[in-house]
């Protein structure tokens, strides 16, 4: 029993393979003890790695081999086997109601029965692992700066404490930690570790206004908002960083000190407490905020992307003095239908009989679902032009403004090939609409093409408003 408690502090201490050597050198000299075997097994256990929780299991047969119905190894390998992964060590997950049932059999009652069952709660078994390392470093750090009167006298008193007991491996990271904080500029950081969960929601909070403030007022890039997350990200992580760097020359220093140095009686550093409920509040809540922002965000912007604006074909009989004809309607064929449906609706007119630069205008267009278009489509139509048969000298190609539908507009001079006319293009294109308006322009200035243009597309497509 003695060898168990002074194990059993080994392990509370950190000390895992000192644990270990003082119970196998017992079992080695005293013989196989059910105690002693256990005492054992949850020292592999307490690394809480998988070559080690393999070890345990391969004591605790050796050990019910010796003594099948000992409760506590009954209970311990329940345990054992009921907190393993189910997809990683199905086997041994698998053997864990086959223990519960054979502890029920022997001790219905028994308070191994009711710790083993309690086992079976994955909440249940990741409480009874207790606080990781690195929250027993910040809980430390923070009592320490909280209740010393300066962060250098801190320092002072961890030190000390830590050369008391170099043996412990959790003062020795305090003090590797505060030593660490308590230099000249780090006060940053120090304000940092005692109030990260308001920092964390107070960065999510922000994030999560940049990601919506994209929808209300007025759309700007989504990397500014991760850009953003990032740098608010950045004292956080440095943080981490140093503290990681803390707790682990910390650690190097106890494991060097006398292998079988004695444990502490009692822990000479208080009990690391559950995240407190304003903690908890804290970290929750900004965590839906942040996860129901990008939700939003990712809703709003899908539909601002596939959104489009609608048009309807009204092209007016007559133009600038010029009649309009339907080439279609005149041969008393229709329309090609779009196989993609993406076209609600395409239109072909030609306006003769005017006088002027204006006359022999033709507007080829569709309306409908456009939303991927992109700038790129509509600059680089100068070059389908000259590729085109019956088009040659493609003089010069210039942007225009699209006028109020919004979009993009270029235009283009060329001569046609077979007639010898001197011929402007303009082409345009938004999300809910596309299409060209040809006609002669022998020395048209680029800004009377491009109004002409306009024109015409306001002429032939009519908005449908939202709510029709």
């Amino acid at each position: 029993m003695a060898v168990c408690a002074h194990a059993t502090a080994l392990i509370s201490a950190g000390r895992h393979a000192e644990a270990r050597s003082v119970v196998e050198a017992a079992l080695e000299a005293d013989g196989p003890e059910p105690v002693l075997f256990l005492a054992l097994a949850r020292a592999h256990m307490a690394e809480d790695e998988d070559d080690h929780d393999d070890e345990a299991e391969r004591v605790f047969r050796r050990a019910l081999d010796a003594f099948p119905d000992h409760l506590d190894l009954l209970a311990g390998y329940a345990e054992l086997c009921l907190r393993s992964d189910a997809l990683d060590r199905p086997g041994r997950h698998g053997r864990g109601p086959v223990l519960l049932e054979r502890l029920r059999e022997l001790a219905p009652d028994s308070p191994q029965l009711r710790r083993a069952t309690a086992s079976t709660s994955v909440l249940a078994a990741a409480a009874s692992k207790g606080p990781s390392a690195a929250r027993v470093q910040r809980h430390d750090a923070v009592h320490a700066l909280t209740t010393a009167a300066s962060p250098r006298a801190a320092e002072k008193e961890a030190r000390r404490q830590a050369a008391l007991a170099p043996y412990d491996q959790r003062l020795a990271v305090l003090d590797a930690t505060l030593t660490t904080l308590a230099r000249p500029g780090r006060a940053p950081l120090r304000f940092l570790i005692r109030r990260t969960p308001e920092y964390l929601f107070v960065a999510q909070l922000t994030v999560a206004v940049l990601l919506l403030a994209r929808h209300v007022l007025g759309p700007f890039p989504l990397w500014v908002a991760c850009a953003v997350g990032v740098l608010l990200d950045l004292p956080l992580l440095l943080l981490r960083l140093i503290l990681r760097g803390a707790r682990a020359r910390g650690g190097e220093r106890a494991s060097g000190e006398a292998v079988m140095g004695p444990a502490p009686a009692e822990p000479a550093l208080p009990a690391v407490p559950r995240y407190a409920r304003r903690e908890s509040a804290l970290i929750g809540a900004g965590a839906v905020i942040a996860l129901g922002a990008v939700a939003t965000t990712s809703v709003l912007t899908h539909a601002e992307y596939t959104a489009y604006p609608r048009y309807e074909a009204v092209a007016p009989n007559t133009f600038r003095g010029m009649t309009r004809t339907d080439p279609f309607e005149a041969l008393g064929v229709e329309m090609p239908r779009d196989p993609s449906r993406r076209v609600e609706a395409s239109f072909t007119y030609f306006y003769t009989g005017g006088t002027g630069d204006g006359s022999n205008l033709a507007v080829v267009g569709a309306a409908g679902d456009f939303h991927d278009f992109t700038a790129a489509m509509v600059h680089d139509t100068d070059i389908i032009l000259s590729s085109t048969a019956g088009v040659t000298r493609l003089h010069d190609t210039w942007s225009a403004d699209a006028g109020p539908y919004g979009g993009w507009m270029q235009c283009s001079r060329y001569v046609e090939d077979i007639t010898g006319t001197p011929k402007a293009i303009c082409f345009w294109a938004d999300k809910g609409s596309m299409g060209s308006v040809t006609f002669k322009a022998s020395d048209m200035p680029h800004g009377e093409i491009a109004q002409l243009a306009r024109l015409t597309r306001q002429s032939v497509l009519r908005p449908v408003p939202s709510d029709s």
